[in-house]
């Protein structure tokens, strides 16, 4: 088995098949990168592929006592009486959203990674760790703007992605997560507002969203031995209830994809406010990252945490296989 997907939250499993996920905005495929919509840019033609979405229930029409079950984060969740307020939320949070894609700079971090393979009730089999340096690029020379993330050596240049071959999974690329809730990304996804639910000292609003298969200008795309399959996603945002910046995120799969035997990947990142040099706001950027994906009958989770963020000064144009400059640790 082996399974490679290359996204915002990717995942890459070992052995028998290879798989590939490339999120495509605005119809470019930027792989391991996202890109920023042009200001009243047309969609792009919706492929016939995404009509295997016309029969999904994302979970955000259930009802919340069904829903706490289903995710057991929102086990002290108080559940909104109405959606009143649910477009006042969506436009602060869409603005704190693109400030920090207007704001964020070439980045490094220190990441370490768990990565497990579980038994179906999640006890762990095997398990090793691993450390890199941790990319986030930004390219504001094209319009729109490109960011990337992407692992590297202590030179600064791509490094190879370790544990395939002895039969782990690989994830990356969560920075970006933040995408649903750009204002310019706002009708490719239905958002309901569930109430009101603590994270740690904070009162956060709590908003499900899914993404719309009729509508989406962006999709992830499976490609294997069995030709290509395009994934959407659903989520759950908490959502500082004073900065309206989103503090944590849940993604699930919008549907399972039986025909190639991917039941179930969730993501959940949690966000922590980093001070950078001459950046002159904090940047929300991911703390602690788990992800968990059930494929052809096996179970695989990964755990990042990354810390140590600074400036990285980048000299050659982005997408080149490697860069000049290594990280700055000043």
């Amino acid at each position: 088995m082996r399974f490679v997907v290359n996204a915002t939250a990717a995942w890459s499993f070992p052995r028998a098949w290879r798989l590939f996920l490339a999120w495509i905005v605005t119809g470019v495929c930027v792989c391991s990168a996202q890109q920023m919509p042009p200001q009243g840019a047309a969609r792009p033609a919706i492929p016939a592929g995404l009509g295997y979405y016309a029969n999904a229930h994302p979970y955000l029409e259930e009802p919340v006592k069904r829903l706490i079950k289903h995710i057991p984060e929102l086990s002290s969740l108080r559940a909104a009486s109405n959606q009143e307020l649910l477009p006042i939320i969506l436009m602060h949070a869409g603005m704190r959203t693109k400030e920090f894609f207007d704001d964020v700079v070439d980045l490094a971090a220190r990441e370490q990674v768990s990565q497990q393979i579980l038994t179906l009730k999640g006890a762990p089999i095997e398990g090793r760790q691993v450390q890199y340096d941790y990319l986030i690029l930004v390219n504001r020379r094209e319009a729109p703007p490109r960011y990337e993330e992407y692992r590297a050596d202590g030179e600064g240049k791509r490094a190879d992605q370790d544990g395939l071959e002895e039969g782990y999974a690989i994830t990356a690329g969560f920075a970006l997560k933040y995408i649903y809730f750009l204002p310019a990304m706002h009708e490719d996804s239905t958002f309901r507002y569930l109430g009101d639910e603590m994270f740690g000292l904070r009162d956060t609003y709590v908003v499900a969203f899914a993404q719309r298969p009729t509508q989406t200008g962006f999709w992830g795309t499976v490609t294997g031995a069995w030709g290509t399959v395009r994934i959407l996603d659903q989520g759950i945002a908490w959502i500082d209830k004073n900065t309206f910046q989103i503090l944590r995120l849940r993604t699930d799969l919008l549907a399972a994809h039986s025909e190639i035997g991917l039941a179930r990947q969730t993501t959940e990142i949690v966000f922590a406010a980093v001070e950078i040099p001459d950046v002159a706001k904090p940047l929300w950027l991911p703390n602690e990252v788990r992800v968990d994906a059930d494929f052809q009958g096996h179970t695989f989770r990964n755990e990042h945490h990354y810390s140590d963020y600074r400036r990285f000064r980048v000299s050659v144009k982005m997408g080149l296989p490697e860069t000049e400059e290594t990280p700055d640790h000043q």
